[in-house]
C-alpha cells in the first residue's frame, strides 16, 4: 500500500527526503479494500457486522474511510473476511473478483428455504407453506441457482443455500457465516 508523499525534514538511513503516509488516502485506501473482500464474499454490511461482533456503523465507517481506525476494529474485520491484516495492508493486496450479486429472495423462496432444513421431504415443506411439491421444487432450484450452490451435490445444497443466504443478509433469523 503505497499512500505516501514526501515532507522536507530528517531523512531516512540513505538519505532523501522523509517519507509520511497521507492519513486520509490511508484511510480511504483501507475501506476500499474491506469493501472489496466484503463484495467477493457476498456480504452485506451488516452480516459482517455481526459476523465481527461489531455495530454495523463501524463497518461504514472503515468503508468510508472518514474516521479514525482502531485497530482492534480491523482484526475484527479482516478475521470475518477470513484474511490475514498483513494481507489486506500489503502492496502484494490485489482486487477480488466480485461475487454475482443476489437481488433477494421472494417471501416464498425465504419461506421455502428457511422450513427445508436437511433431511425434511419436499412434500412435508409443501405442506407446511401451502403449495405443491413441484412448487417447492422449483423455488428451491431457483434458490440454488441465485445463490450459486446448485453445482454442488443434491446432499450438500440446502445446507449451503442456507448458509449463503445467511451471510448474505437475506434470511435474518439464521446465523450469519459469511464465506471465505
Amino acid at each position: 500500500m503505497t499512500v505516501r508523499r514526501t515532507v522536507a525534514g530528517l531523512s531516512p538511513a540513505g538519505g532523501g527526503p522523509a517519507v509520511h503516509l497521507d492519513r486520509d488516502e490511508f484511510l480511504a485506501d483501507i475501506g476500499d479494500r474491506v469493501r472489496a473482500e466484503r463484495h467477493a464474499r457476498g456480504c452485506s454490511q451488516l452480516a459482517l457486522a455481526e459476523r465481527c461482533g461489531l455495530p454495523v456503523k463501524s463497518v461504514r465507517h472503515v468503508e468510508c474511510g472518514t474516521s479514525p481506525l482502531p485497530l482492534f476494529t480491523l482484526v475484527e474485520l479482516c478475521h470475518g473476511l477470513g484474511i490475514s491484516i498483513s494481507y489486506l495492508l500489503s502492496d502484494e493486496w490485489e482486487m477480488p473478483a466480485r461475487a454475482e450479486p443476489v437481488r433477494k429472495l421472494t417471501p416464498l423462496q425465504a419461506r421455502i428455504l428457511r422450513e427445508a432444513v436437511p433431511g425434511i421431504p419436499l412434500a412435508t415443506v409443501a405442506r407446511r407453506v401451502g403449495t405443491s411439491r413441484q412448487a417447492v421444487a422449483a423455488r428451491l432450484s431457483e434458490v440454488y441457482r441465485l445463490l450459486g450452490v446448485s453445482h454442488l451435490p443434491r446432499e450438500e445444497r440446502r445446507e449451503a443455500a442456507v448458509r449463503a443466504a445467511g451471510a448474505r443478509g437475506l434470511l435474518p433469523d439464521v446465523p450469519v457465516e459469511c464465506t471465505a
